[in-house]
């Protein structure tokens, strides 16, 4: 599943890039509307500047100190933010200049601002040269080789989009320039770093919005005054905002990347190979017949062009086909071995670790093999299972049952059967096992039957604990209704029903609190366990209402029972310094099992009646 759209909802939901995107959209609107107003636009262009290289430096000095990153990723983005401060400051001098000087200044940078700009591009492209790549040997110099090509085309795109430069000139006037060819070489190298390294110091998203922004500042800084000459002064003023706004953008998206997915980096994995420096050779060929496209070239020349471009596409494209068959070869060869050791290593994890018994019994039932699994499941060494009969690891109420089943087992060779056995352990505690035993014995190298078995002790007691909890009273421990019901429909030909309501129960509860009132509901049903038979029920149906069941009883024995019951509640409760008196009302019904809910009427009228009587 591609995690891309949810990464995306991550980012436009995070309130700073929504202001960044905000701003960007009103400095579009603003600066293209045709019209006067543009000594007012240029007044606030150096502004807007300043603001945004203040957010770039702030976000990135976040960055830096957010928890969980490596020293490495922290020095890189302190140098980032060292060089987003002199950005600032730079913008900010060019700023009170422009202010000084509206018309003089206008969009081109002075020498003293194209001096830090280029001093911050440096600075930035240091950062980017001083974090480790964590390359070594042949893949250290794949690496580097794959980014002198980048650069070398990124150099190319510099130096023909530029514009003249008169060697003639003060070096002041060389600065702009290289403030351009600076930001542009940072940016092509922050591509090359996200996609060819292994330490990124930035998510994929961040990390190509850094290298776009960083080569169309590049850009836009070095055409500014091209712009300015061939369309309004407003047009160059947003080229340059909009880089800057991806820019400032580039480690609140980082951040926001890390903190909703913080293992992203680690999970990147080395690419067999890249295309990006092919992409490079590439471009760069195809800004020399744009180049050669201004030159007046003869039919002769274009040929040797046309077949140069034509070599060098077949030989790119020759390349990478064999690159992508031996990264299909490379990647078969990878997963086979990873298939054989994970088989390898399961195996022996089988054998060895396995919390599940596996046990070889012979035609005859003795055990051949025992897993080292049997001593924790069992107490004993494996030592003392080998040489018995399998049966005698059940308990013996259970050994024939088991011995007469498996004996179906043994007469067709492949079939299978699922077994659930008590079993003694050594501290002298019976437990559960759920075995499946396979007969293997056309199997060569087994030729006997297959017990795979593991502990239900567990799954066991939490069943039966979910049974009592759905079939007996959370409060007092008796049945409940759905039981009584039960134990009622299975009674036998006769039994009697004792239906005890408690009297002054409310007042109970209303005089000394509820937990009175549960202390004398447990109470009375400890007295109504005393004094029943073992195989009577009593239940609580609800409130203070409470069920006896007698099972084969009639008139005479249930009247023997209400008596016990009277003489149980005779004596009052202590609870806690108060003395409370259980009074009940019994009502008492018998007969068949058959017409149960009319016992359960008779019972609750004749309860009513000894109540209201």
């Amino acid at each position: 599943m591609s995690t891309a759209p949810a990464a995306t909802g991550v980012l436009l939901r995070d309130p700073v890039l929504r202001a960044l995107l905000v701003l960007a959209a009103a400095c579009a609107v603003w600066y293209l509307m045709p019209g006067d107003g543009g000594a007012a636009k240029l007044a606030l262009f150096w502004p807007i500047q300043v603001l945004l290289d203040v957010v770039f430096a702030v976000m990135s000095a976040r960055m830096s100190a957010l928890p969980g990153v490596s020293g490495s990723t922290r020095r890189f983005w302190r140098l980032i933010a060292s060089g987003a401060v002199l950005f600032t400051v730079a913008d900010a001098v060019q700023g009170a200049q422009t202010f000084a000087t509206p018309v003089a200044g206008m969009v081109q940078g002075s020498a003293l601002q194209s001096a830090l700009v280029t001093l911050g591009s440096l600075v930035c492209l240091l950062a980017m040269v001083l974090h480790p790549t964590r390359t070594a040997g042949r893949e250290r110099l794949r690496f580097v080789l794959d980014a002198g090509a980048v650069l070398v085309a990124t150099s190319v795109f510099v130096w023909y989009l530029s514009p003249a430069v008169d060697p003639h000139q003060s070096p002041a006037t060389l600065l702009l320039p290289l403030a351009s060819a600076g930001a542009s070489l940072a940016g092509a190298f922050g591509l090359v770093k996200l996609i060819l390294g292994r330490n990124m110091p930035f998510t994929p998203i961040a990390g190509w919005s850094a290298g776009v922004a960083g080569v169309l500042v590049g850009l836009s800084t070095g055409l500014t005054p091209e712009l300015v000459q061939v369309a309004r002064p407003e047009v160059a003023m947003l080229s340059r905002l909009v880089p800057c706004v991806l820019l400032a953008a580039v480690p609140r998206i980082n951040e926001v990347g890390l903190r909703a997915d913080p293992d992203i980096l680690v999970r990147r994995r080395a690419r067999p190979f890249s295309l990006i420096p092919y992409a490079g050779v590439a471009a760069a060929v195809a800004l020399l017949v744009v180049a050669l496209a201004e030159v007046r070239l003869g039919a002769r020349e274009w040929g040797v062009v046309a077949g140069v471009v034509l070599a060098t596409a077949i030989v790119l494209s020759r390349q990478l086909i064999a690159f992508t068959d031996n990264a299909r070869l490379l990647g078969a060869v990878d997963r086979s071995l990873r298939a054989l050791a994970e088989q390898e290593e399961r195996f022996r994890a089988l054998v060895q670790h396995s919390s599940d018994v596996t046990v070889i019994a012979g035609p005859d039932h003795v055990v051949a093999y025992a897993s080292p699994a049997v001593e924790r499941a069992l107490g004993v060494p494996v030592a003392a299972v080998v040489g018995r009969p399998v049966e005698e690891l059940a308990v013996p109420e259970e050994r024939d049952g088991l011995r007469a089943r498996m004996a179906g087992v043994l007469e067709q060779p492949g079939t299978s059967t699922t077994l659930r056995l008590r079993v003694r352990h050594a501290d002298g505690t019976v437990r559960w096992l759920s075995a499946v035993a396979t007969n293997l014995a056309h199997v060569p190298g087994i030729r006997g039957v297959v017990y795979n078995a593991h502990d239900i002790t567990e799954v066991v007691a939490f069943q039966e604990r979910l049974r009592h909890e759905a079939t007996h009273d959370a409060l007092t421990g008796l049945a409940n209704r759905a039981l009584f019901a039960e134990r009622l429909a299975a009674a036998g030909a006769t039994a009697a029903i004792l239906i005890i309501d408690l009297d002054g129960f409310k007042a109970v509860n209303d005089t000394h609190g509820h937990h009175a009132g549960d202390a004398l509901l447990r109470a009375v049903a400890d007295r109504l366990r005393d004094c029943l038979r073992p195989v009577d029920t009593a239940a609580r149906l609800g409130g203070d209402e409470f069920a006896v069941l007698l099972p084969g009883a009639g008139a005479a024995e249930a009247a023997d029972a209400v008596r016990s019951v009277q003489a149980a509640f005779a004596e009052p409760v202590r609870i806690e310094a108060t003395i409370v008196s259980i009074r009940a009302s019994i009502g008492v019904a018998h007969g068949s099992p058959d017409r149960a809910d009319e016992l359960l009427r008779e019972a609750d009228t004749a309860m009513y009646a000894v109540k209201h009587g």
